[in-house]
Order: structure tokens, then C-alpha cells, then sequence
């Protein structure tokens, strides 16, 4: 079953949710403010990452 998750808008928000994944502030910050052709990071595939085992930090630089 699907687990519904609320909308995250504004970079605070991001950073927040990033930070409860386990990212450090700097971490969360990059990650939060990280825009690329207008499209933010992807909160719900970077959550996949990590649970499929993915390190922090080899999906920081995935994404970044």
C-alpha cells in the first residue's frame, strides 16, 4: 500500500524533510536549493535511494 506523503513546497521544507532523512545541514541545504532545468530534486526518488541501500553520500552526488 501506497504511504501518502504531504506536499513539500518551500526550500525550508525541503531542507526539513532532507535533514529527516538523515542528510547533514549542509547536505539538506545543497539538496533543498538544487534546481536544474526548473525541477527540484526528486524528495520521493532520493527516499527510494535510501531505502534500496543507497549511502548519503553517493546519492548527494548522484543528484548533484
Amino acid at each position: 500500500m501506497a504511504v501518502s506523503r504531504p506536499v513539500i513546497r518551500g526550500e525550508q521544507e525541503r531542507a526539513e524533510a532532507l535533514l529527516a532523512m538523515g542528510f547533514n545541514a549542509t547536505e539538506a541545504l545543497l539538496l533543498a536549493a538544487t534546481h536544474e532545468a526548473g525541477e527540484r530534486v526528486d524528495l520521493e526518488r532520493l527516499r527510494w535511494m535510501l531505502a534500496a541501500g543507497c549511502d548519503h553520500s553517493v546519492a548527494l552526488r548522484i543528484l548533484l
